[in-house]
């Protein structure tokens, strides 16, 4: 399977960092471009692709709306409003 690759150039590295870069690198029986890759996947984390279902999120922001437009007692619970924090993030 052939991977699309690309290339970065990093400029003006600290020499400190560079050679804790190098003995990671040494440590874990990696070359120095591996190990940023692996700090770069560790640090960024897995890539991950959210689907959502548009017509099911209008359809609850709309119930919602209803609730607090019949005047009555209801109001959107604090519970809500993390869960659409919560699906407006990746």
């Amino acid at each position: 399977m052939e991977l699309d690759m690309a290339t970065i150039v990093l400029k003006d590295i600290p020499v400190e960092l560079q050679k804790r870069l190098k003995e990671r690198a040494r440590l874990n029986g990696r070359s120095v471009n591996r190990e940023v890759i692996a700090c770069l996947e560790e640090w960024i984390g897995p890539r991950t692709v959210r689907v959502i279902d548009v017509e099911k999120e209008i359809e609850e922001i709309r119930a919602m709306r209803n609730r607090i437009a019949a005047g009555t007692s209801a109001r959107i619970t604090d519970d809500e409003i993390s869960e659409a924090k919560r699906k407006g993030r990746p």
